[in-house]
């Protein structure tokens, strides 16, 4: 009896790839499921779709204001802003003319602030932090009302330096212009996500 039993055991030939490949196929299914039932969840690019409400055809972009001891640092700031509006392709035209544009974007500069972020094994500092603390506001002034209005907005970002932080805005750097480009992205982002 222990024999035959022995003998069965060893003719039924194991197919464990059988079960290998249906484990796989219930993972692969169970994925795909849950990847169509979460979907976008809402969220859309605001660079692709974002938009101006429509009677808003003209913008200008009013310099900003510099409340900081930062030597013209709201210069680079409102050109980075305005930079990214045409960047973004929005169906309005920037135009310098105040008295004219439909809307108006203004801002304040309130504090620009730096901090090491990363030292390296020599005490030599290899990134800075810099933190800008700025109020945005779009008006739109043929209806005469405040569209966006956001009296601190917080832009944080770490940079590599090539000298002291402090004299950072004064030097026409990389990593100024790339800074400027990441606040504006920023504040327009922000701005959008009102409409």
């Amino acid at each position: 009896m222990t024999t035959k039993t022995l003998e069965t055991r060893q003719t039924k030939p194991r197919r464990p790839w059988r079960r290998a490949a249906f484990g796989h196929a219930v993972l692969v299914s169970f994925l795909l499921v849950c990847g169509l039932g979460a979907g976008p969840c809402g969220y859309r690019r605001l660079d692709a779709g974002g938009s101006l409400p429509p009677n808003i055809r003209t913008l200008a972009v009013q310099p900003f204001t510099n409340q900081t001891l930062r030597y013209r640092v709201e210069q680079r700031l409102t050109q980075a802003v305005a930079e990214e509006i045409l960047r973004r392709r929005l169906p309005v035209t920037l135009i310098s003319d105040l008295e004219r544009a439909d809307a108006v974007l203004s801002g304040d500069i309130k504090s620009v602030t730096t901090g090491q972020a990363l030292v390296d094994n020599r005490g030599t500092v290899r990134l800075f932090q810099i933190a800008i603390r700025s109020g945005v506001t779009l008006r739109d002034q043929t209806r005469n009302q405040v569209l966006f209005d956001h009296p601190s907005l917080e832009f944080r970002g770490e940079y590599e330096f090539s000298s002291d932080p402090r004299s950072f805005f004064n030097e026409e750097d990389a990593a100024v212009d790339r800074l400027a480009r990441d606040f504006a992205r920023s504040v327009v982002t922000t701005m959008l996500e009102r409409f």
